[in-house]
């Protein structure tokens, strides 16, 4: 599920050989490129850090899946080769309310979609049982945590 998928990994090198001469004027970079139910693309490189100019800023919200920055820190900041990098995490956390209303209305549609004549029906062919689904059986299924976990 989801609408973007997990580039090649020389895609990814040809996108870091670009951001690596753009990002080195840059004030202020937001990391924020995540695919759904994957580990997040490292972008940014520690080696592309240090060419920064000394005062930049790297705001990473990708840090959840692992963050777009090589050396972003998961949920604090700190200063590294003279550039402040946050890492925030948990960003519909920041909005309570909002947050709490959405989450409750798709666990509801989420829940309403599974049950199928007052039982759990899991059609392990459908996409979206599939994007969803971690563990089946006592085996880890989901192509996203066998990835995370290196299995």
């Amino acid at each position: 599920g989801g609408y973007a998928n997990k580039l090649p990994e020389e895609w990814i090198l040809k996108e870091r050989e670009h951001l690596k001469d753009v990002i080195k004027d840059m004030d202020i970079l937001f990391l924020s490129a995540l695919v759904p139910g994957k580990v997040a693309p490292i972008l940014i490189t520690e080696d592309m850090v240090k060419g920064m100019k000394n005062g930049s800023v790297i705001v990473d919200v990708s840090i959840d899946q692992g963050g777009n920055c090589e050396i972003t820190p998961p949920g604090k900041k700190e200063i590294k080769h003279n550039v402040t990098i946050a890492g925030i995490k948990n960003i519909p956390g920041l909005i309570p309310t909002s947050s709490t209303w959405m989450f409750a209305q798709n666990v509801y549609n989420l829940v309403n979609y599974l049950i199928k004549d007052g039982k759990i029906e899991l059609n392990l062919e459908d996409e979206i049982i599939k994007s969803i689904l971690v563990t089946n059986n006592r085996e880890v299924v989901h192509a996203g945590a066998k990835e995370a976990m290196g299995v």
